[in-house]
């Protein structure tokens, strides 16, 4: 459920109607949100989970505006970070960084460094050479850190798409399963560096409740085993990869996750004192935007309609690298064409088949192929639905092309959030130099 809806003819975003912005001079594309629907999706999937008591920490690469982040941190949000860019960003906003995991395979001495100091909650460890660096970095600082251990559980949802896949064996992420156990054995009395607990996140969208009861099973397993010689670990995170609604006839519910979840880790919350975080990014986040593109130009090639829009890969690379679906309708369509809903494909009469591309010189610029939509004329504007995760944070400058400026809409108030490049930041920093 989002807040962009149909209404008097044209879309709206809350309370503004989106073809009142390009008119305020906005150029497109842009990249529009609905603040309410970012507030509404973290309550819900808090509540959904709440009788865990559990820290909902953000996923900050699905989403890394400053101020979408201070929406979340002042409703209790944590954050899940994956760089010391991440950490700055987060640094920069309301965020308490005492609910912080910083993530990541990869991380550096700088990176450890900063998150130590900047006392975040956990750092995952995803290898053994790291939490060998970690130990002594804290050593050198002389400052405690905790740590969480991330397992590499050998499992796998054929749905999730390859690209995404982070459970399985053979993985960059994480620690093999076998080895943990040993690890944990061997280094649970450092002097600095504290394992308080166990992570685990196997990829994004899992289909399936399932995946996460076979991985939580052997978490648990895990630190009952343990605790039987006396190493008590009592944080579980439990990572992220939840489902977001792409269409409106998708069958994820957050319900249908928490129970079996809820389920199997409520008797350690209440009986032995867990603390269980989860990892959030596009089951909050994926709703809460569209992209606003205008169109430039449509022609026919052979026998396919193609409709080039001003916004492509550079801005929306999804459709590109995973043949992400992206629910595409006009701003402003004909009576005859209107929504009550985002279901696809859409039951109307009049639609044409088109191929939707951008401006790029690159031929896997598409947002969609053989998309039914009603016929498109130069000018018109277009809203790519679903965009809130992994849309702007992985836009470019490839082609040279300048990134989209953010807008936030809160009931009827209109924010810019972040401002459109100009050509002038293509070239700020080429700067020539001797070294």
């Amino acid at each position: 459920m989002d807040l962009f809806q149909y209404k008097n003819g044209v879309l709206y975003c809350e309370d503004v109607p989106v073809d009142s912005l390009p008119a305020k001079g906005l150029p497109t594309p842009f990249y529009l949100y609905s603040a309410n629907t970012l507030r509404l999706h973290y309550k819900k999937i808090y509540g959904a989970f709440e009788k865990l008591d559990p820290v909902i920490c953000f996923s900050v690469k699905s989403s890394n505006n400053v101020h979408l982040l201070n929406e979340l941190a002042a409703l209790g949000a944590g954050m899940d970070i994956v760089s010391g860019g991440e950490l700055f960003v987060v640094k920069q906003s309301n965020a308490d960084l005492s609910k912080v995991v910083f993530a990541g395979v990869g991380k550096s001495d700088e990176e450890i460094t900063d998150a130590i100091l900047s006392e975040v909650g956990y750092i995952n460890i995803e290898s053994e050479q790291e939490l060998a660096r970690v130990q002594e970095l804290a050593g050198d600082l002389k400052r405690e850190v905790s740590v969480l251990i991330r397992i590499q559980p050998d499992i796998t949802d054929e749905k999730t798409n390859e690209k995404t896949r982070t459970g399985y064996k053979g993985a960059k992420f994480g620690i093999d399963y076998a080895n943990v156990e040993a690890l944990i054995e061997e280094n649970a009395d450092h002097p600095f560096v504290k394992i308080k607990g166990l992570h685990c996140h196997i990829g994004s969208p899992i289909s399936s409740y399932t995946f996460y009861e076979e991985c939580i099973r052997k978490m648990v397993g895990l630190t009952e085993s343990l605790k039987q010689k006396n190493i008590i670990l009592k944080v579980l995170n439990i990572g992220g990869g939840f489902p977001a609604n792409y269409m409106d006839n998708d069958n994820f519910s957050w319900e249908s996750f928490a129970g079996p979840i809820i389920e199997l880790l409520e008797p350690y919350v209440k009986k032995e004192g867990f603390k269980i975080i989860l990892e959030p990014g596009r089951s909050i986040s994926a709703n809460t935007a569209v992209l606003v593109t205008r169109v430039l130009y449509v022609k026919k090639s052979g026998d396919k309609n193609i409709a080039i829009l001003d916004a492509g890969m550079t801005e929306l690379i999804r459709p590109a690298m995973y043949n992400a679906f992206h629910f595409i309708w006009p701003v402003k369509p004909e009576a005859q064409h209107l929504l009550t809903n985002r279901n696809y494909p859409v039951e109307q009469e009049g639609l044409t088949n088109y191929d939707v591309v951008g401006p790029i010189c690159e031929s896997s610029d598409y947002l969609a192929k053989e998309r039914a939509l009603p016929p498109l004329q130069q000018g018109d504007y277009v809203a790519v639905f679903t965009v809130g995760a992994y849309g702007m944070v992985m836009a470019s400058n490839y082609n040279l092309h300048v990134r989209p400026a953010e807008v936030m809409i809160d009931k009827d108030k209109i924010y810019i959030i972040r401002e459109r490049e100009t050509q002038q930041d293509l070239v700020r920093k080429m700067i020539r130099h001797e070294l």
